[in-house]
């Protein structure tokens, strides 16, 4: 037995010695392939580390609404404390010319996240930008501008009315130094997280829009309705078109539909004051009805000192007169914003009264985003909402 252990350990020490000056070789190479390979494989790869960024925001509100005579009793006033908005975006570049970006909103109602944005960018080169992914098409204005950067605490019931959410496709953006455009192929309207046999999905759609800039103003202006004290003057002309069809692909939709919208907007900002004014007009087709819906919104804000903005806002909605619930919608809206930190939305408290001067009950006006614009069901005219709300940005 002593003899078969001494031949067992002959013959591992041999095998050692004679594989010890190749495997340092081989160690050595290894550790250089995973470390080839962990640059491509992870956003957090040691070549980008330092331009990844996660950003989280959160809107919390007290909201007051009172439906009077509403038909509801003694119970006409609806009030309490929401989340409307808890985000987290995390962003950085994959290569020198791509990057990209995935965020995820939680549900006010379960805490559940759902997707957002979800999409990568590919500088081609200096004049065009590819977006692949899941995003919000260039159509309408109000509804690109993050909600972190809004005049007021909501986007405008017509904007929730005919805006075009989220949709996954392929947008081309474009431009020089005092115009930019963006045209792109995708899903349609609100295919936002859905596969690409889904019901939901239009069998194409088309999106273009177009942004002229005047005067001393920059890009990086319009990124926000609001304009600081000491800003340079200046304006931007922006005009959308959407057009998309459904119903002609499998799986087919109980009918068949077309739908085109289009806007027109212009937007002004000064030192210390801003103007924001939009029209839009959508073109529903099934075959059977054929209806033309049209909506208006106009807003402003002026500092009064250098952390306080007073703003107002109307919006309309009109509809056309064959619909059954044709009647028209108008809205009014005045608020003071306080920015903790002058210049910037990081820390933001808003204070604002909405007056609805219309019923909503024998409209189009959408509903279904109660929650945000302080807006609920009601078959008389004369809703008013009391809304107050911090954000926080980090």
């Amino acid at each position: 037995m002593n003899t078969k252990l001494t031949a067992m350990a002959a013959a591992v020490v041999a095998t050692a010695g004679l594989a010890q000056a190749g495997s340092d070789l081989s160690l050595a190479r290894s550790h250089d392939l995973h470390n080839d390979a962990s640059q491509y494989d992870a956003l957090l790869a040691q070549n980008n580390l330092s331009n990844v960024k996660v950003k989280a925001q959160v809107q919390a509100r007290y909201q007051y609404n009172n439906r009077d005579d509403a038909g509801l009793g003694d119970n006409d006033t609806t009030l309490g404390f929401s989340l409307r908005r808890t985000k987290v975006e995390v962003s950085g570049d994959v290569t020198d010319n791509i990057s990209a970006k995935v965020k995820f909103a939680f549900s006010r109602s379960s805490g559940a996240a759902a997707l957002e944005d979800a999409y990568g960018t590919w500088q081609v080169n200096e004049d065009l930008k590819l977006k692949i992914g899941q995003f919000k098409q260039q159509i309408i204005r109000e509804e690109t501008v993050s909600s972190s950067r809004q005049l007021l605490v909501e986007r405008s019931a017509v904007n929730e009315t005919f805006n075009q959410n989220f949709s996954q496709g392929i947008e081309a953006h474009f431009g020089g130094d005092a115009w930019r455009g963006a045209i792109g192929f995708t899903d349609g309207f609100g295919s936002a997280n859905t596969a690409f046999n889904s019901s939901s999905e239009a069998d194409y759609a088309l999106n273009a829009r177009f942004e002229f800039l005047f005067g001393d103003a920059e890009w990086d202006q319009f990124k926000q309705f609001t304009s600081w004290r000491g800003s340079n003057t200046g304006s931007m002309l922006g005009a959308g078109i959407a057009f998309q069809t459904m119903g002609e692909t499998n799986p087919a939709a109980s009918m068949e539909t077309d739908m085109t919208t289009a806007t027109i907007d212009y937007s002004f900002v000064g030192d210390g004051w801003n103007f924001y004014a939009a029209g839009i007009w959508q073109n529903v087709d099934t075959g059977t009805t054929d209806n033309d819906d049209i909506g208006v919104v106009a807003q402003a804000g002026v500092f009064v000192t250098e952390q306080d903005e007073l703003f107002g806002r109307w919006d309309g909605i009109f509809p056309d007169s064959n619909r059954m619930n044709d009647e028209d919608f108008n809205a009014l809206a005045f608020g003071w914003n306080h920015y903790f930190v002058a210049e910037s939305h990081a820390a933001k408290f808003t204070l604002q009264l909405d007056y609805y001067l219309d019923e909503t009950s024998n409209t189009i006006v959408s509903t279904s985003n109660s929650g945000g614009h302080n807006l609920l069901s009601s078959t008389e005219d004369g809703q008013f909402g009391l809304t107050a709300q911090m954000q926080f940005l980090f």
